[in-house]
């Protein structure tokens, strides 16, 4: 199993983000129904444009139907370890303020917000949450019937971190190593751009 040992940011960030990785190994400790509750409710407190929410969820759990389902529709590089997790998520927007039918131009950013809240209290808890792009969103639509008038984003995987040994040789040693940040010198401008 993987811990991190070593502060992340030379900065004191929060352990909850200083800590927070995407996983590929889950351990076959399952997701108590309490600790998926707590991480869907930090979702649900997320801030959103005039308060819409407009993100959904379909949770799936490790051998369900609709976990296999949703398995399926993952691209086959990422269903060689996201098979292992407890849980699958899909993760869709309503594309459309409610109050007027309006596009709404915010609202992948606030599913954004939504899943860093989620996966901020997946980390509290000792989980990891890897987000994924890498699926067949009108397969996934067409698996859950998904009404038209949301978007499919991505699909979060969710559970408690495994053993690095137990993923395939070319996954194994990404799994150990931490992602590098680009410095904030190149991501933040001051005044002006």
């Amino acid at each position: 199993m993987i811990h991190l040992e070593t502060r992340r940011s030379e900065l004191e960030l929060s352990d909850v983000l200083n800590n927070r990785f995407s996983p590929r190994a889950f351990s076959a400790r399952e997701v108590a129904e309490q600790e998926l509750e707590l991480v869907l409710e930090a979702a649900r407190w997320a801030p959103s444009s005039m308060n819409e929410q407009p993100w959904r969820f379909v949770v799936t759990r490790r051998g369900g139907d609709a976990h296999a389902r949703l398995l399926e529709t993952l691209n086959p590089s990422n269903r060689t370890w996201a098979d292992k997790a407890p849980v699958l998520i899909l993760a869709m927007v309503h594309r459309t303020l409610s109050r007027n039918g309006q596009v709404n131009h915010h609202a992948r950013h606030d599913l954004g917000l939504a899943t860093a809240h989620l996966t901020a209290q997946a980390t509290a808890l000792g989980m990891g949450v890897h987000i994924l792009g890498g699926f067949n969103a009108e397969a996934a639509r067409a698996a859950f019937k998904v009404p038209e008038e949301l978007d499919i984003v991505s699909v979060l995987v969710l559970g408690f971190p495994g053993d690095a040994d137990q993923l395939p040789d070319n996954l194994r040693e990404r799994e150990s190593r931490r992602s590098v940040r680009h410095p904030l010198s190149e991501l933040v401008r001051y005044e002006s751009y």
